[in-house]
């Protein structure tokens, strides 16, 4: 999520969870998800279902413990069926989630929870951030740099939602700073005045109230993409951001290891997974203006 995560690095995919704004628990032993039985498909499939993003065919391209993966070829769009497949499971299922979060995830350092969260606002502020995080980095050393772009945060995104806040560590830190920002997960384990836990279809938030959203790690858990994007533009001022933090399938990882890749290993929770064709396309049906990426993982949509 915060680092790059090499395959089978245990330690940085244990970090990772901690930055989640994932709405289920990761499991923490890589070698064993990665002995997972997994295959590519020989020869692409047809299935009869739409692509849940533009509703073209969808091909068969990976399974992965007995879950699979299509592949949309029109809007280039990574999904999984699993969430409509198995209705029945999934109360139980989110209820053993919970709990293992609760169990399993510290809060996270508030140092370094601040840190990713100043990270977030600088990729949403600062142009030298956007171009790049080497120089950006080097820059804060120097004083008068690091108070004009956190000034220009505060001036630009006083209010603030992180989409998927888990304990909302991120929240209550950047809460200290000066910003007013609410948290929204509802498999959060932590009640807070500051926390939705719920969907973001019954948060009920106000048309056009805040200035910027921010997202780690949490989209590729997502079903209803096209009606969680639409919410998220509703409640965006003109002018405001959504950065979002998810791998894509421009991820050389992925090239390269495909149905071994890290992000296809909880495919009952990983069920949506993007590309940056797929990300303009939605940018396009949902109403934003338009849609830059840095990287593989980072994507921002602006209204």
């Amino acid at each position: 999520m915060v680092r790059e995560i090499a395959s089978g690095d245990k330690e940085n995919v244990s970090r990772a969870c901690l930055f989640g704004g994932a709405w289920f628990w990761y499991a923490s032993d890589m070698q064993h998800q990665l002995a997972v039985s997994s295959r590519v498909a020989e020869a692409p499939t047809r299935t009869e279902r739409g692509c849940k993003l533009c509703g073209a065919p969808v091909s068969l391209r990976h399974t992965v413990d007995s879950v699979s993966y299509y592949h949309c070829g029109s809007c280039d769009f990574l999904q999984n069926f699993h969430w409509e497949d198995h209705p029945h499971v999934l109360v139980a299922q989110d209820a053993a989630n919970a709990d293992a979060r609760e169990r399993l995830w510290p809060s996270g350092d508030p140092q370094e929870m601040r840190a990713k969260g100043w990270e977030m606002l600088g990729l949403m502020s600062s142009p030298v951030a956007w171009a790049s995080r080497h120089v950006h980095t080097a820059l804060k050393h120097v004083p008068l740099y690091e108070r004009w772009y956190q000034h220009s945060a505060r001036k630009r995104f006083p209010k603030l939602l992180d989409f998927g806040c888990g304990h909302g560590t991120i929240v209550s830190e950047l809460r200290k700073e000066g910003f007013d920002c609410i948290g929204l997960d509802p498999f959060s384990p932590v009640e807070s005045q500051y926390i939705l836990r719920v969907p973001i279809s019954e948060a009920n938030l106000p048309a056009e109230d805040l200035d910027g959203i921010f997202s780690i790690e949490t989209l590729e858990h997502i079903p209803n993409v096209l009606e969680t994007f639409r919410e998220l533009h509703r409640v965006l001022r003109p002018g405001g951001v959504l950065l979002v933090q998810t791998r894509r399938l421009e991820d050389p990882d992925y090239q390269r290891e495909q149905d071994h890749w890290f992000y296809l290993q909880e495919p009952e929770t990983h069920v949506s997974i993007y590309s940056e064709t797929a990300m303009r396309f939605i940018a396009a049906r949902t109403g934003f203006r338009r849609v830059r990426f840095r990287g593989v993982k980072f994507a921002r949509f602006e209204k």
